[in-house]
């Protein structure tokens, strides 16, 4: 594989499922526990790695404090009790690891909080390795702990678990944090994207090889810079999707580079309200699929950055406890919390959608015996790009952009997939 890239699916639907054959992702995170659809996911792709989480709201979550080792327990117990849990598939689990909380604290959270949560990490992890299961601790949103939280306040949850998890978002490209704390304070960046690296440099000091990572959670939000919790595709600062392209390529090649990095969730393969901004179905998915059939799609604007500092060897000694650390450059707000209905986030419409990915596909190809071109010539309009596909609400689209020679008017042509006979215009 030439990419460690997976999905954070949170529905099913047989589009979910043809992505999932297409790219055979080597992790993916749910949080729709169909028993039918993930047997039939098995069965195409055994060895996939699933990640399930449980949705807690914010509310419940925050309630561990009081008995964190009780709540770690039957946290464990609830999920344990899940049908998704008691079915196999030649003899493998449906779900091979389950998270911890969901982004439950942050840097600045109270120390002794933090400490307490290492205990339910622990009573947690326990109950479910014992189960048979892997836990899938941390989870903190993007731009929170240092490597120094990680050793002073969950040494339990590092001895218990293998599988660490974590969030890592930037905007308006992947790298913008990273590039100006090296260019601004030479600090070697990593500060949100990439900031797995730092923590794991200073946590396999001390436990080598012992933890997998997994970016449960990966992408673009305008959240990092204090604005709404909205994705690449928000009609208020869309991005290109050449753009982002570009931003996952780069990030790809540092994951490839770590290799106790096992795979990087896209947020979101599969979105429900109010996540549809954040979609990667189409074309991102596209280019994935392009990219690992030796056929990548071109990358326009990659930077050039001093090389992260790399994990250290863990065979060799451990290196003298580091300095005290810089002013940490994280958001001046949180990022929010996923998926929280009470924060909708409005979404592009359709023929926004279809717009935007006009933009992006256009090329000349005439094939006047296509029904979307024969059409568009009828209108007495010319096409100027390729036909492309996209899904909205679950229902995917065929589309073309065409262009009126004498008056300059942009239309997208298009219609249901397999729906020949019912062209529409946006």
């Amino acid at each position: 594989m030439n990419h460690k890239y997976g999905f954070h699916v949170n529905r099913t639907g047989q589009d979910i499922f043809d992505a999932i054959v297409r790219i055979k992702p080597k992790v993916i995170k749910l949080l729709d526990y169909d028993v039918g659809f993930w047997t039939r996911v098995r069965e195409a792709h055994p060895d996939v790695f699933l990640i399930g989480r449980d949705y807690i709201p914010n509310h419940e979550q925050d309630r561990f404090a009081s008995n964190p080792t009780e709540a770690g327990a039957n946290y464990a117990d609830k999920i344990l009790g899940l049908e998704v849990n008691q079915s196999t598939v030649n003899g493998r689990r449906l779900i091979d690891g389950w998270e911890t909380y969901n982004e439950l604290l942050f840097g600045h959270s109270d120390d002794e909080l933090k400490k307490k949560y290492d205990d339910f990490q622990v009573a947690f992890a326990r109950k479910i390795s014992a189960a048979g299961f892997e836990p899938v601790a941390m989870n903190f949103a993007t731009g929170n702990m240092l490597g120094e939280d990680f050793l002073n306040f969950f040494p339990g949850t590092l001895e218990s678990c293998r599988y660490l998890g974590f969030h890592e978002y930037d905007w308006p490209t992947m790298w913008r944090i990273h590039e100006q704390n090296i260019k601004e304070k030479n600090e070697g960046g990593m500060w949100l994207c990439l900031r797995y690296r730092r923590i794991m440099n200073e946590v396999r000091q001390r436990y080598g090889n012992r933890h997998i990572v997994v970016m449960t959670e990966c992408g673009m939000t305008q959240g990092v810079q204090g604005g709404n919790d909205v994705g690449p595709w928000h009609e208020s600062h869309p991005i290109s999707e050449q753009s982002y392209w570009d931003s996952l390529m780069w990030y790809n090649g540092e994951l490839m580079r770590d290799s106790y990095v096992m795979g990087a969730a896209l947020f979101v393969v599969g979105a429900v309200d109010p996540w549809h901004s954040f979609e990667h179905l189409g074309g991102i998915v596209n280019r994935l699929d392009q990219l690992q059939n030796g056929n990548p799609p071109p990358v326009l604007s990659k930077p050039e950055l001093p090389a992260p500092t790399p994990a250290p060897n863990p065979s060799t000694p451990a290196a003298p406890p580091p300095p005290p650390r810089p002013v940490d450059p994280r958001p001046t707000q949180p990022a929010p919390t996923r998926p929280t209905p009470s924060q909708p986030a409005p979404t592009m419409t359709l023929q926004q959608q279809l717009r935007t990915a006009g933009q992006e596909h256009q090329v000349i190809q005439f094939n006047p015996n296509a029904a979307l071109q024969k059409r568009i010539f009828a209108d007495d309009f010319v096409p100027n790009s390729s036909e492309f596909t996209l899904d909205h609400q679950r229902i995917r689209y065929v589309a073309q952009r065409a262009e009126h020679l004498g008056t300059g008017e942009v239309r997208i042509y298009y219609v249901r997939d397999g729906d020949w006979g019912n062209v529409q215009v946006a």
